[in-house]
C-alpha cells in the first residue's frame, strides 16, 4: 500500500484519522461521513508512527498519536456487549433479526443463485418434454433407467411417489437418516461457495435432477403427482442449500475483494455475515428432513401441495418481514 503523503491540502493521515474519531464521538459511527475511510486511514496512521518511532522520535512527541491510534483499534475491533438476555432470546433474535436483515443485504447475490438453480431445472424440463432421450444426455443414465421402471410399474390411476413408499413404521429412521443427510448436504454447498466451479456443479446437478426428474414424470402424466411429492419438503431443503452456498461466497468475496480493509479484518466482517446466513439453514433443514420423513410419504397431493405452499409463504415472509423493527443489534457487516 502507498504511504498517505502530506500535502498542504492534505495534513496526513494522523489529523484525518483524529478528525474522523471526533465526529464519531459527536455523531456516532453510523451517522459520521467517511467512516469506510478508518480501516485505510488507521492503516496508514499507524505505518505514519511506526516510521517515526524507527527514527528515534521521542516517546512524548508520539503519545497523542499512539492514543489516536487506540481509540481508533477500540472502534474497529469493538466486542459486542454481553447483556442481560437468556440464551434462548439471544438465538431467537439471532435468527428472528439478524439473519433475515443479512439475507436482504444479500439480496442480489441470492435472486443470482435462485435464477441459476432454477434456470438450469427450466432447461432441462423443457428439453426433456420434448424429448425423452434427452434425459440420457443430461443425467445420470441409471437413475433415468431406474424412474421409468418405476413409472412403468404403477398401476392405472395410481400416483407416482418416486422413493418416497416407505410405511408409517419406517418413517422415524428414515426421517433421522433424512436429516444427517441433508445437514452433510447443506455444508457441502456452503463449502462449494468457497470454490465458485464446485458450486456451479452441484448447481448445474440439482437443477437438472429437478429438470429432468419432473419432465421424464410428465411423459407418463405423473408430473403433478411427483412434484407435490419434491416440494412438499423441497421448498424449504432447496431454499437451504442456495443460501448456504451464498454463505459460502459471502466468505469467499471477503477474502478476494477487501475492499478498504485489511483481508484479515475483511475476513473478519465477511465471516460474520455468512454466518447470518448459514447458521438458519440448520433449524430449517431439521423440519425439511421432519417434513421429508412423515409428511410427503404419506399425505395425500393436496395435503402435500399444502404444506409446500405454506412453507414457502413463511420462507418469504421471515425473510422479507422478519427484523425490521427497530433494534439496538446491528446487522452483520
Amino acid at each position: 500500500m502507498k504511504d498517505e503523503a502530506q500535502t498542504p491540502e492534505d495534513p496526513g493521515p494522523l489529523p484525518r484519522l483524529a478528525a474522523l474519531l471526533e465526529g464519531v464521538r459527536l455523531k456516532g459511527v453510523a451517522k459520521t461521513p467517511g467512516i469506510e475511510d478508518l480501516p485505510r486511514l488507521y492503516r496508514a496512521a499507524h505505518t505514519e508512527v511506526a516510521k517515526r518511532k524507527a527514527a528515534g522520535a521521542p516517546s512524548a512527541s508520539l503519545r497523542g498519536d499512539v492514543a489516536t491510534l487506540a481509540a481508533a483499534h477500540g472502534i474497529l475491533h469493538q466486542p459486542r456487549e454481553l447483556d442481560s438476555k437468556s440464551a434462548w432470546r439471544r438465538t431467537a433474535d439471532f435468527l428472528m433479526v439478524t439473519s433475515p436483515r443479512a439475507i436482504r443485504a444479500e439480496w442480489k447475490l441470492l435472486v443470482a443463485c435462485f435464477l441459476l438453480v432454477y434456470g438450469v431445472a427450466t432447461v432441462g424440463f423443457v428439453a426433456v418434454a420434448h424429448d425423452l432421450e434427452r434425459a440420457y444426455d443430461l443425467f445420470d443414465p441409471t437413475t433415468v433407467n431406474n424412474e421409468i421402471a418405476q413409472l412403468e410399474a404403477l398401476d392405472e390411476g395410481e400416483p407416482f411417489r418416486g422413493n418416497f413408499t416407505f410405511g408409517l413404521g419406517e418413517s422415524p429412521h428414515t426421517a433421522g437418516w433424512i436429516l444427517a443427510h441433508n445437514m452433510g448436504v447443506g455444508i457441502l454447498f456452503f463449502g462449494a461457495g468457497l470454490l465458485p466451479p464446485i458450486f456451479l456443479l452441484l448447481v448445474m446437478t440439482n437443477g437438472l435432477m429437478l429438470g429432468v426428474y419432473t419432465a421424464v414424470a410428465w411423459h407418463y402424466g405423473q408430473a403433478g403427482a411427483i412434484s407435490s411429492v419434491l416440494w412438499c419438503h423441497g421448498v424449504i431443503e432447496i431454499q437451504c442449500f442456495v443460501l448456504a452456498a451464498c454463505a459460502g461466497m459471502v466468505l469467499f468475496r471477503g477474502f478476494i475483494a477487501p475492499g478498504p480493509f485489511g483481508r484479515v479484518h475483511a475476513m473478519s466482517r465477511s465471516a460474520t455475515r455468512a454466518w447470518a446466513l448459514f447458521a438458519p439453514t440448520f433449524p430449517l433443514l431439521f423440519c425439511a428432513g421432519v417434513i421429508e420423513g412423515f409428511v410427503t410419504p404419506h399425505a395425500p397431493t393436496f395435503l402435500r401441495l399444502t404444506v409446500a405452499v405454506t412453507t414457502g409463504l413463511g420462507l418469504i415472509a421471515w425473510a422479507v418481514l422478519a427484523g425490521r423493527q427497530p433494534s439496538t443489534q446491528a446487522p452483520p457487516a
